[in-house]
């Protein structure tokens, strides 16, 4: 089962309902939706109990994604089996994606481009009321939402893309011998998918700490609020204390390329930190 937004044009189902954003620059808000296809009730006769699923399936999915977002791309829609959502309008960028469910025990959730490329790796989402949060980058217009319930149980979804913010707010410290930390000063976006990566800790040519990942790939890394540096020693906030050459796993997500980290070398493949332990 599939849905597209199509531009002007608001549409809404049994299986589904749509709210865009705004045009850019305008305060986003809740859109009229128009039900499709809905038949003519007589006078006299009972409401049509598929308009009034509708008209509740729009009053959840506000609810569970509140405030609205400038330039926010927001739908819903329910199933049983896999459905598909997407929105044509999406222009290349930097997303917030904000997905809740509700029904099953979990839904499978991943995104794709209309070609069929991956946005989105699928990841099991829980359907416990939270709502799940990750970043993800479109390289070309238009992006579809999959979501596959766990065990055919009937769901319902509430999902939206929102314009991430540009920049990382980060602040560097300065250690010994040029030693270089950037520290996470407040992200405004939500993180990309959570990753585990297992390396050893050094530093590039302008002296930034990254991490040389098993995989081969060197990472600039982002470390949380509170990280402090003495010496060319790192102290996160819930420990443990890290120098140069220590073999580490590393908890956290990768975020999308920022020109505004670019005293480091590598500002297009960063690495936020949660927790760090050392590999003994």
């Amino acid at each position: 089962m599939r849905f597209w937004f199509v531009p002007a044009v608001m549409l809404a189902a049994l299986t589904g309902c749509e709210y865009s954003g705004p045009p850019e620059g305008q305060a986003a808000k809740p859109s009229t939706t128009a039900t499709t296809a809905t038949p003519q009730v007589a006078t006299g006769e009972a409401a049509d109990p598929r308009a009034a699923e509708v008209q509740a399936m729009q009053e959840w999915s506000r609810r569970q994604l509140q405030p609205d977002l400038p330039g926010q791309f927001a739908g819903a829609t329910m199933s049983s089996t896999t459905v598909s959502y997407g929105f044509a309008g999406a222009k290349p960028g930097h997303y917030d994606v904000h997905f809740t469910c509700e029904g099953p025990m979990e839904t499978q959730l991943s995104l794709a481009t209309q070609a069929g490329d991956e946005v989105l790796t699928p990841v099991q989402v829980p359907c416990d009321g939270a709502v799940f949060k990750a970043q993800v980058t479109l390289s070309i217009a238009g992006v579809e939402f999959v979501m596959n319930p766990a065990d055919g149980a009937d769901g319902r979804y509430a999902f939206r893309l929102v314009p991430a913010s540009a920049e990382h707010a980060a602040t560097v410290l300065q250690g010994a011998d040029g030693l270089k930390a950037l520290v996470d000063a407040g992200q405004t976006s939500a993180p990309g998918p959570a990753a585990e990566l297992k390396g050893t800790l050094d530093r590039d040519g302008a002296g930034c700490l990254i991490l040389q990942a098993e995989d081969g790939d060197d990472y600039t890394l982002i470390f949380p609020e509170g990280t402090n540096l003495s010496g060319g020693t790192l102290v996160l906030p819930a420990g443990p204390r890290l120098t140069g050459g220590d073999p580490v796993v590393l908890t956290g997500h990768r975020v999308p390329a920022d020109e505004s980290l670019s005293m480091c070398l590598n500002y297009a493949r960063l690495y936020s930190v949660e927790s760090a332990a050392i590999i003994r």
